[in-house]
């Protein structure tokens, strides 16, 4: 499959380190554009793919299209890209950007889907949210795709703003854990670079076990030894209100993707 991503951004750059890791089986081909050509051929080369001097010359040799740009410009990209897509699929991974707003610029019967990736996709760990909209038999196409790259998970579109506020922000809100977590350890005399690498290795390896086990009550509950450091720590954060600051973190991501729209 020959895959054109549209835009060279941080999702962009996610998807062609995931779709070109080294040892992929049925790796696609994968060519670039951008309205910034040197971001474009950059990405291409750490990715072995081919940079386009064109939005045309992009699409020619591709069987599927990612319009990876962001949700103000999606309008704009797709008014360029409809003379040109005949039966391509295209796939666009822009926040908030629904199934009407993305049939809406192109010709009817389009083949269109809405994926939202993430950016552990670089690593083949991603979690892809998928409204299969028109695609059809393409579906199998577009999910074995992504799959290369992670979990493909597909929702009703109603729910993809709130999914998306959980997969698709995680790494960022993760992120600020870590980062409170070794702020925290470095109060308290631990070297910075030291502190780091504990919140960092720590959080690697929790997530893997949570993975595993397939249930973080159960995890949390046989890390917490009562009386131990872990339910101290656990009883802390719940008094300062863990559960309710991550759902208002939800509730403002949820809120802005509808924004976007």
């Amino acid at each position: 499959m020959i895959v054109g991503l549209i835009g060279a951004g941080h999702i962009a750059q996610a998807l062609a380190e995931g779709w070109s890791r080294s040892g992929l089986t049925a790796a696609p081909r994968l060519r670039f554009y951008d309205v910034d050509s040197e971001k474009a051929a950059s990405l291409a080369a750490r990715c072995g793919g081919e940079a386009a001097a064109s939005l045309a010359g992009l699409v020619a040799p591709c069987d599927l299209i990612v319009v990876a740009v962001r949700p103000q410009h999606v309008d704009g990209v797709l008014l360029s890209l409809a003379p040109l897509i005949e039966e391509r699929v295209v796939v666009s991974v822009a926040a908030g950007v629904t199934m009407d707003r993305l049939l809406g610029s192109l010709p009817a019967r389009s083949r269109v889907a809405r994926v939202m990736p993430n950016i552990p996709a670089a690593l083949g760990l991603g979690v892809f949210l998928l409204v299969p909209g028109t695609v059809g038999p393409a579906r199998q196409d577009v999910e074995s795709l992504f799959a290369l790259a992670g979990e493909v998970v597909a929702l009703e579109e109603e729910l993809f703003d709130a999914a998306t506020a959980v997969a698709g922000c995680m790494a960022g809100m993760l992120a600020r854990f870590v980062e409170a977590f070794t702020a925290a350890a470095e109060a308290h005399g631990v070297p910075a670079d030291t502190a780091a690498r504990l919140a960092m290795g720590g959080v690697h390896g929790a997530a893997a076990l949570i993975a595993r086990e397939g249930d973080a009550a159960a995890v949390s509950a046989a890390a917490a030894t009562p009386g131990g450091m872990t339910e101290a720590a656990i009883t802390a954060l719940d008094a300062r209100g863990l559960a309710a600051a991550v759902a208002a973190a939800v509730d403002a991501a949820t809120a802005r993707a509808k924004d976007l729209a």
